[in-house]
């Protein structure tokens, strides 16, 4: 086997119905591939519709099932491990491949047979869901990848990103611990043991997201939360930068600019401006400049609130462990 496309998958059952005609029908170009599903407890009829796809594409589609564990990490794991290509392409369950997904990172990892050579694919949103106020939270900056020399931990995007499953099984794999950011997690444990990751735009698919607005803050804390955990993992001065923290590592001058943000961020988000918003049209069900400025508001708020959750549940820690630890002053997203 050449590839093994490793997919965890949670509740999805009805996406799945598009998902795997397409996941079945790629393009390889004379590679062989197969599908791993790994179903992270989920209660819909995800199993079903699995176990039906396994009978009708024997030896292509193969599923797991594993007790819930509230993040991808460990279907990804399990999936890896079960792979038999030499390539691994991790994708998510809401991302729709084209037909050349496959051939494409095949191609890639042909062309550089190094073991720590890694590639993210890309993914989009596609047009028919563009005007729902929800992809705002779904797009990569993949202009910014474009332009850049050189990719680091922090685009190991695991929407669409393949590795030699061999490299992973020595010096990755995912910190099952972790239920978010896990991906730059598991990309700076590669990175440290030599990864180079390129940019392979031709390796593409639609992402189908299922963000409602009802869960937005939800998400904002969510993410807060485990921002905190992961740059506790990697204090790295480049991820803090990247991620719009305060910190003693930055320039002053950075962290001046910063708090000015933060203040001007938290007189403007108010029932007021909130309100107004709504009236201008951020409510609506069509993406407009005024749903996105109600909608990243919402999310700041929360990202925020969530950040010093974790802060705080760290500091706690620290004290009834008796040790006085490096206080992190002031952080956050700005």
């Amino acid at each position: 086997m050449d590839v093994s496309v490793v997919i965890p998958t949670y509740n999805r059952a009805g996406l799945l119905g598009r998902t795997i005609p397409a996941l079945m029908a790629q393009r390889t170009e004379g590679y062989e591939y197969e599908v791993i599903f790994v179903s992270n407890g989920a209660t819909d009829h995800t199993e079903s519709v699995l176990r039906e796809a396994a009978e009708r594409h024997p030896g292509k589609l193969r599923y797991f099932v594993i007790a819930p564990t509230g993040g991808p990490s460990a279907p990804r794991n399990r999936g890896i491990r079960e792979a038999t290509g030499n390539v691994v392409i991790i994708l998510d369950d809401d991302v729709l491949p084209d037909p050349e997904l496959v051939a494409r990172h095949a191609d890639f990892h042909r062309r550089h047979a190094e073991a720590t050579a890694a590639a993210i694919g890309e993914v989009y949103v596609p047009p028919e869901m563009l005007d729902d106020p929800m992809s705002l939270f779904h797009l990569f900056p993949y202009d910014e990848v474009r332009r850049l020399e050189k990719l680091c931990y922090l685009h190991f995007w695991t929407c669409n990103v393949s590795v030699k499953r061999e490299f992973m099984l020595r010096g990755g794999m995912f910190n099952e611990k972790f239920l978010y950011y896990e991906d730059m997690l598991c990309g700076h444990r590669l990175e440290t043991n030599g990864m180079q990751l390129h940019f392979v735009p031709e390796a593409r698919g639609q992402h189908l997201h299922q963000l409602k607005p009802e869960g937005v803050p939800s998400k904002g804390l969510f993410t807060g939360l485990w921002l905190h955990r992961f740059l506790a993992e990697v204090p790295d001065p480049v991820a803090m930068m990247r991620f719009g923290v305060i910190a003693p590592e930055l320039p002053p001058a950075v962290r001046m600019r910063r708090r000015v943000s933060r203040a001007v961020f938290r007189m403007a988000d108010n029932p007021l401006t909130a309100a107004a918003l709504r009236l201008a049209g951020a409510g609506g069900k069509r993406r407009n400049r005024f749903s996105d400025i109600y909608y990243r508001m919402v999310f700041r708020r929360n990202l925020l609130a969530g950040f010093r959750q974790a802060e705080q549940e760290a500091k706690r820690k620290r004290a009834e462990a008796g040790t006085a630890g490096a206080e992190w002053v002031n952080r956050g997203e700005s």
